[in-house]
């Protein structure tokens, strides 16, 4: 789905494409792309979203469109890719553990 840049907060413009891949609306289909990424994606997604400022996406999806009973698709998107990070995150730190238990 192609996200309206017009509809996204001037902060987070530059994560609309990372907001098109990982922002998948079904759990189960989001869990599968985290799955089947490599580390570097995943690793790409976790770093946009720890150099945002620290009230700019997430004022965003707190605020007033929170409460909406129609929110628009970006506003779904970047909350479902806020989820994705959230995955990634444990994701790559499962990875890292299993390496060094492998490494013995």
């Amino acid at each position: 789905m192609k996200l309206d840049q017009t509809k996204v907060p001037e902060c987070c413009a530059h994560l609309i494409p990372l907001a098109e891949r990982w922002g998948a609306g079904d759990d189960i289909d989001r869990e599968n792309f985290i799955s089947g990424a490599n580390p570097e994606e995943l690793q790409a997604l976790v770093d946009a979203i720890m150099a945002l400022p620290d009230d700019g996406m997430f004022d965003w999806l707190a605020g007033p469109e929170s409460f909406s009973s129609t929110p628009t698709d970006e506003y779904l998107a970047f909350t479902c890719m806020t989820m994705a990070y959230d995955s990634a995150r444990v994701r790559l730190e499962n990875l890292t553990n299993t390496n060094k238990c492998d490494r013995g």
